[in-house]
């Protein structure tokens, strides 16, 4: 019997599942923002708002008019980001 090790299918790994999220929190956020149905948030206070005032966030990781939608953007893509490398190299070293 040969005892060849058989690879996952490209659609059953994790990493894989962690970007399809992101991708579908992509799409759910610009249908929110092209329709107009996004919740009124009260005026941001504390932390979130220092973070949203900076400059660079202002000038690069401004992706929606809605703050939140941009603190939750930048969140999930660190998140993904991280996911992704390191489901890759778990892959690789397999």
């Amino acid at each position: 019997m040969d005892n060849e090790y058989k690879k996952r299918p490209f659609y059953k790994r994790s990493w894989f599942h962690t970007f399809l999220a992101f991708l579908v929190s992509q799409l759910y956020f610009n249908f929110v923002a092209l329709k107009g149905w996004g919740p009124k948030y009260r005026e941001m206070n504390g932390f979130p708002a220092n973070i949203v005032e900076l400059d660079f966030f202002q000038k690069y990781l401004s992706f929606y008019d809605n703050p939140w939608f941009n603190i939750v953007t930048v969140f999930l893509g660190v998140f993904t980001i991280i996911q992704i490398i390191a489901g890759v190299t778990k892959d690789i070293r397999n």
